[in-house]
């Protein structure tokens, strides 16, 4: 009989499962020694980019609501300038530079006011003010004695919004400069079509005011 002992096969198989599993647990051992260090890196990395982007967006927050509060307050060129020169990069900056024009504007500066509209058309032409500007930059011209070009412009305007609640103005300033250059028979259409485009809205009332009297000028 042989001296080394002899196991059933029940006892054989739990035996491997044995050594299977204290394999497995020197096998979690050495990951666990091989990466805990950087898994922790990447943890504290993340943690870290979650509280700056915190506390970038607080700050953002925070500055948009200064600008907020700046531009309710502002009542003049001086202080639309400031907040386009410290919240340029906020929501209000649009709204100041639409408030800077205006303000150029009403003081007579009209070139200025062109300009200003322009950079915003080309800053923020995607912006909902955007038509408010291209409308207001023609303004610009008719004030600037550019009648042609206006009344050409505000004419493109129509056809370009014609579902913009400025569209009815338009037609209106088309014809005012239409009238200005004795284009009478043009400007008597484009008041004829207004009152077509918008009955019964003062629009209107106003076309056919304006039509009496060029109708008179045509006899």
């Amino acid at each position: 009989m042989s001296s080394e002992k002899q196991h059933s096969p029940q006892h054989e198989e739990l035996l491997k499962k044995q050594s299977l599993e204290q394999q497995e647990v020197k096998e979690v051992l050495n990951f666990i020694t091989k990466y805990a260090k950087p898994a922790a890196i990447v943890i504290i990395a993340v943690c870290a980019f979650f509280l700056i982007d915190r506390y970038l967006k607080s700050s953002r927050l925070h500055k948009e609501i200064k600008a907020d509060e700046a531009l309710l307050q502002a009542s003049s060129a001086f202080d639309y300038e400031a907040i386009l020169d410290d919240y340029g990069s906020t929501p209000a900056a649009p709204l100041a530079l639409m408030g800077l024009a205006r303000q150029t504007f009403n003081a007579g500066q009209y070139a200025e006011a062109d300009a200003l509209y322009g950079k915003f058309l080309k800053k923020y032409g995607k912006h909902e003010m955007a038509v408010q500007a291209e409308f207001n930059q023609i303004t610009c011209r008719e004030a600037q004695g550019q009648i042609g070009d206006a009344h050409l412009l505000y004419g493109e305007f129509v056809i370009n919004h014609s579902d913009s609640y400025l569209a009815p103005l338009a037609m209106i300033s088309q014809a005012r400069c239409l009238e200005s250059l004795s284009m009478l028979a043009d400007a008597k259409q484009v008041y004829e079509d207004l009152v077509f485009s918008y009955p019964g809205s003062s629009w209107a009332q106003m076309a056919e005011a304006n039509l009496t009297v060029v109708e008179s000028k045509l006899q």
